[in-house]
């Protein structure tokens, strides 16, 4: 298990362990996941690259639009853990794995991976199933979420051992999360008949993912997932063929360029067609800071990622005249932003350039220590001392967080309830950090 894994279980237990358990309600679950999510923002976890999110947030809205009565908000995040798997977490949190994004062949499959999750969330089935325990630690509560992030490399034998933290592991917990499969994967298979997509592409995701990941040789009754081929059995639906589309593409382009090294990018690249072959290369030549090569890749690509990446490399390499119409028509990423923004502050432009950055605050460190710089130039030393706390609790600078925190405060009538908060739990959170 490396660093960032051994220091998030870490981080979750620390977190959880002074949670009061009983039956849990809304307000329950709006803490835990609350709490989580911060656990994996401080370990820079969750991927906020739009041209990842966009897709995935699309996906799931239209999933969303054909649940009769929702019970929450349905919010989905990906995360940079190249294993295949897919979880969901108390308030209608789901979280897609990088991996699982790599894995599917087309926009159903993944589509379906979210759907079963979403049923895990409408189900209410973390929350039922501690609400059935009568002892349940706040421990043992981490383990679950955090195992379930940290898998093995066979998902049904991580599984089984996230559940041995429970001490005994009795049968009955045990059928007790199966059935929540069965359960999950019927609501699933009907959301996505619902909701247009293709219904077998449950068992198409399910199919190759036996045959990827091999099936264990424990005994089903020890294991909290049922056996791939018995959840295939389940899905009673003809099988289809994938119909990876344009979007697709676009999408595996985009994880490809951003989220992989450089050569495994251009290894991967070489299974994509074109022109989101040379996207995938543009993108991840960006990266690499290599911005004539990548220039030459995007060039008389159609599409807005091709724009926007053009448009950070004519940037990067000093063009920004050239740069700017491309960044402020196309760019909708953080790092498009980023650029743009200090286009606009050379140009004088301080109050636009932050407007621009606001909605990627919280999301990538570099915007956030943007515009600690920016409303500072702007005299709005309150929100500047806000946004370098974000920047020094993403980067793990124990100290200066809790300086620019508690600066911040000083200001509170000039920050709304939601940014106190957020200061009060990252001073919280490393309340028992030694400071580095």
């Amino acid at each position: 298990m490396n660093r960032i894994k051994k220091c998030l279980i870490i981080s979750v237990l620390i977190v959880l362990s002074s949670i009061t358990l009983h039956a849990m309600n809304y307000e329950d679950e709006r803490e835990i996941a609350g709490e989580f999510i911060t656990v994996l923002d401080s370990q820079n976890l969750i991927i906020y690259d739009h041209e990842i999110t966009w897709m995935l947030q699309m996906l799931m809205d239209r999933l969303a639009d054909h649940i009769k009565g929702p019970i929450y908000p349905f919010k989905i995040h990906a995360v940079k853990d190249y294993s295949i798997n897919a979880f969901a977490i108390p308030d209608g949190h789901i979280f897609i794995n990088i991996g699982t994004i790599l894995f599917v062949k087309d926009l159903d499959e993944l589509a379906s991976v979210i759907a079963h999750e979403m049923g895990h969330g409408q189900l209410r089935h973390i929350a039922q199933f501690f609400e059935t325990q009568k002892k349940i630690s706040a421990a043992s509560i981490a383990g679950i979420i955090a195992g379930t992030l940290l898998s093995a490399a066979n998902p049904e034998v991580g599984a089984a051992l996230i559940y041995s933290s429970m001490g005994g592991g009795e049968n009955i917990k045990l059928a007790y999360s199966r059935q929540n499969e069965y359960e999950a994967d019927e609501f699933g298979s009907n959301l996505l008949n619902a909701s247009g997509y293709d219904p077998s592409a449950m068992m198409r995701f399910l199919i190759r993912l036996q045959t990827f990941s091999g099936e264990s040789d424990m005994p089903e009754y020890f294991l909290t997932h049922p056996y791939t081929r018995n959840r295939i059995a389940s899905v009673s639906t003809q099988l289809g063929e994938p119909r990876p589309d344009n979007l697709y593409w676009t999408l595996y382009a985009s994880v490809v360029g951003l989220m992989l090294s450089n050569k495994e990018a251009q290894l991967r690249s070489q299974a994509i067609p074109e022109p989101f072959r040379s996207l995938a290369q543009g993108i991840s030549k960006t990266l690499s800071r290599e911005h004539k090569e990548a220039l030459v890749l995007l060039d008389g690509i159609d599409l807005p990622q091709a724009y926007a990446y053009k448009g950070i490399n004519l940037y990067l390499s000093g063009r920004k005249d050239e740069a700017y119409p491309y960044l402020k028509n196309y760019g909708k990423s953080a790092q498009a932003k980023i650029a743009l923004s200090e286009i606009m502050e050379d140009r004088g432009e301080i109050d636009p350039a932050i407007t621009t950055l606001l909605p990627y605050q919280k999301q990538e460190t570099l915007v956030d220590y943007r515009l600690g710089t920016l409303y500072e130039k702007a005299s709005k030393t309150g929100l500047s001392h806000a946004s370098f706390a974000r920047y020094f609790f993403k980067t793990q600078k124990i100290k200066a967080c809790v300086y620019h925190a508690d600066k911040a405060l000083e200001f509170e009538k000039d920050l709304d309830k939601d940014t106190i908060d957020e200061m009060k739990e990252m001073k919280k959170f490393f309340k028992n950090k030694v400071p580095s």
